[in-house]
């Protein structure tokens, strides 16, 4: 999986020695509540759609590996939401592409991004329909609960790469082999 990342020239990628490592919190979640991504409530991969704290935690205990990566992107200053949003576009559908890549390759993973799923222009969600793209959705980190910033930093991971770069941080949860 690790070769998969290195491809894409990420920032860091650093490696989840243990997957119990992987903190999911109901703090982390309720920040998604807040809806400062104007998300919460109007995409399937984000709460309260996206399912229970508790599924998270199950599912993360079926992965016996897990990979941290980054990716920071340049901005004029930390005021700078155009690029910021335009950044993160871009690191959502990297890692769709690796995701598909992966998956094609028939390998038993899982991916989390930074913020909601941009598959479609509009989710399904807004119109009471299933989820147009079911194998397809990466849900964020936050809306799973993990503490990205814990997580990063416990892996001695830059999370903070200043005022002229946004960080965008994604997880993959793999079965070694």
């Amino acid at each position: 999986m690790k070769s998969y990342l290195e491809s894409r020239n990420f920032t860091e990628i650093a490696e989840v020695d243990d997957i119990n490592s992987i903190h999911i919190t109901q703090e982390v979640r309720d920040r998604c509540a807040d809806n400062y991504c104007g998300f919460y409530g109007k995409n399937h991969m984000c709460p309260p759609a996206v399912g229970d704290l508790e599924h998270y935690r199950q599912v993360i205990k079926g992965y016996g590996k897990g990979l941290v990566f980054s990716k920071a992107y340049p901005v004029k200053s930390r005021y700078d939401y155009q690029s910021m949003v335009a950044a993160g576009i871009a690191f959502r559908e990297e890692i769709q592409e690796i995701n598909k890549r992966a998956k094609a390759d028939q390998l038993d993973c899982l991916f989390f991004s930074a913020g909601t799923c941009s598959i479609c222009e509009s989710c399904a969600i807004l119109t009471d329909e299933p989820c147009r793209f079911p194998e397809d959705a990466i849900p964020s980190l936050e809306a799973a609960g993990i503490d990205v910033v814990g997580l990063s930093r416990s892996l001695g991971m830059t999370y903070n790469n200043g005022a002229d770069k946004v960080t965008y941080f994604g997880l993959v949860l793999y079965q070694a082999g």
